[in-house]
């Protein structure tokens, strides 16, 4: 065998990935993937990342594909390594976002041999994958560098259609892995990869999901019927710009009230849309969910992040509940009369112009104008509150927060609680930023990296809100933050870990038992300064909302990273929000009452 045949094949392998669109390759140091590493690094059409930890390294990948809805390559060595690649995969799966994997491995003589870092690797991510390819050892015949051009083509548009998603290449590698030039003997072999590499991939064209016109003309039929619509955004992709004016204008054609949670894009900005801003305060409200009830909901995008709004539709089977989405069967209670699937933004547009014609009823009109009453009466109560809480707490930090982001900013929002934080005390418009989540799993894994990699590919001012415990888990993501050149202030709210279980029906069973509290209340208690200075990132730690301006300040003129460590009072959280509800429950009797009335 050629000496030169492993940094041939690895040359066109990176050669192929090229063609085929990949722009970021994130690499994991690694003996097994050598190879691949220096081909990647030799091709300057590519810019290459590196990180020390592979579940970091995924994550990072996948934050740069959820600003720009490409796929970008994470590369990892042999055995275990390519394990901790998993959580990002499920993620990827479940937000439909483009990732593309590749695995260094040990010929096939080495497996089942007790070999250093080998382990079986064929279809190691199972169906959390969209594809697997196994690429096989390298091959001077002409045939299987054919091959190997073509799956790594293949690989790359799998990660993009049917539907985006996570897709496996795995690629063998013998010792020697470093690559040696070519001498006379291997000018065939240099010849037959030039070429190949010259030709030029297939081009593949696909339709992709298509409207389909009779569905579109019947939900509008549909829609036009009803008398009392509310228009209810769940999480959307970043990347779809223009989501938050089409969801405007086509809530404007049905005289609806809209409730655009943060993760869906359309809540902030210049092309924001509300109406119903308040509504997860709304349906704590027993005299709400009574008293004004819509006969339709349009739900658009993934399924709501607010805890409040199922149990609301149980209550009311009568409700028809309508879904637009891009993908999947986003309705784990079987509720729904109708669900369109479609680019999200061709559907709105469509069945804007299907309903042209229409004119809200006076019905609609009217439960508009209460809805809108309760909603303003729901942030008066939020203002009543938060305005006397006796100490710096988490609504003011996180509306500080969001204040200071440079308009076009992004907003990179935390798991857990502070996704719920910005939806509860931010109303609609309140910033003029882009918003990413990690809302596929909902989990905490890899949210420091992630972040990273969105503000590296979002190039503006970004900010990650986070809490205490999502920063512990992943300590490591500090790595990646270090490779921000613009500015990327990570906001963690420190409130003793996992308040968020205080606010769910388990907290009740600590009354009986105080001491079980610990499995679910996990206060890392770190000083956080010390994991800034290991990963030298500039730290503050502001006890109020003037040091908080300042510090944000500071942070965005930073080019880089900057850690905010916010401490707020480990219940503050779960007060305001009884308070609040509390207050809201007497005002809304009032404001219904006298909307009944008019």
């Amino acid at each position: 065998m050629s000496a030169a045949l492993l940094g041939e094949w690895s040359r066109l392998l990176v050669a192929s990935l090229v063609e085929a669109g990949i722009v970021h390759a994130v690499v994991c140091p690694g003996s097994r993937s050598t190879p691949f590493a220096w081909a990647l690094a030799e091709r300057s059409e590519l810019v290459c990342h590196s990180l020390i930890d592979e579940r970091d390294a995924a994550f990072f990948a996948l934050g740069l594909a959820r600003v720009t809805g490409e796929p970008a390559l994470v590369l990892s060595t042999s055995g275990s390594a390519a394990a901790n690649f998993f959580p990002a995969i499920v993620e990827a799966r479940l937000a439909r976002l483009p990732l593309l994997v590749v695995t260094a491995d040990r010929p096939l003589e080495l497996q089942a041999a007790e070999a250093a870092q080998t382990i079986d690797q064929v279809k190691l991510y199972g169906d959390h994958v969209r594809a697997f390819f196994d690429l096989g050892a390298p091959d001077a015949a002409p045939s299987a560098l054919a091959g190997l051009k073509r799956s790594v083509l293949q690989a790359v548009l799998a990660t993009r259609q049917p539907e985006c998603g996570p897709v496996h290449l795995n690629a063998r590698a013998r010792k020697p892995l470093e690559p040696v030039a070519a001498t006379p003997n291997d000018q065939a072999l240099v010849a037959k990869v030039e070429a190949l590499a010259k030709r030029g991939t297939t081009r593949v064209s696909r339709a992709g999901a298509m409207l389909e016109p009779g569905a579109v003309a019947e939900l509008a039929r549909e829609l036009g019927r009803a008398e009392r619509t509310l228009v209810v955004c769940g999480p959307l992709p970043v990347f779809r710009e223009r989501t938050g004016a089409l969801v405007r204008e086509l809530a404007a054609r049905l005289g609806a009230p809209v409730f655009a949670e943060a993760t869906s894009g359309a809540r902030f900005g210049e092309e924001a849309a509300s109406g119903a801003d308040a509504l997860d305060w709304l349906l704590r409200s027993a005299a709400f969910r009574s008293e004004l009830s819509p006969d339709c909901v349009l739900r658009i995008g993934a399924p709501p992040t607010s805890g409040g709004l199922e149990p609301w539709l149980a209550e009311h089977p009568e409700i028809a509940l309508h879904l637009l989405a891009e993908h999947g069967h986003p309705d784990a209670l079987g509720r729904a009369r109708t669900l369109t699937l479609a680019p999200i933004e061709a559907l709105l547009e469509a069945l804007t112009q299907a309903l042209a014609a229409h004119e809200p009823h006076a019905e609609q009109r009217a439960f508009a104008e209460r809805l809108e009453r309760a909603n303003e009466a729901a942030w008066r109560s939020v203002h009543a509150v938060t305005q006397r809480a006796p100490s710096f707490g988490e609504p003011e930090a996180v509306r500080l927060a969001l204040e200071s982001i440079p308009a076009g900013g992004l907003l990179v929002l935390g798991n857990s609680l502070p996704v719920r934080l910005v939806d509860s005390f931010v109303p609609a418009a309140g910033a003029r930023v882009r918003v990413a989540s990690q809302r596929g799993a909902n989990g905490i894994d890899g949210l420091v990296a992630g972040a990273a990699g969105s503000a590296l590919a979002a190039r503006c001012p970004s900010l990650l809100l986070l809490g205490d415990v999502s920063l512990a888990h992943d300590l490591g993501g500090l790595a990646a933050a270090r490779l921000v050149r613009t500015p990327l202030a990570l906001v963690v709210l420190d409130n003793g870990g996992g308040r968020i279980f205080e606010q769910l029906p388990v907290a009740r069973l600590w009354e009986r038992a105080p001491e079980r509290a610990e499995l679910w209340l996990t206060p890392p208690a770190l000083a956080f300064e010390h994991a800034a200075a290991l990963f030298d990132l500039p730290y503050s730690a502001p006890r109020d909302a003037g040091e908080l301006r300042s510090a944000l300040g500071r942070a965005f003129e930073h080019r880089g990273a900057t850690l905010v460590h916010v401490r707020v009072e480990p219940h503050a959280a779960r007060d305001t929000t009884r308070a609040v509800v509390a207050v809201l429950e007497r005002t809304l009797n009032e404001v219904l009452e006298l909307g009944a009335r008019t």
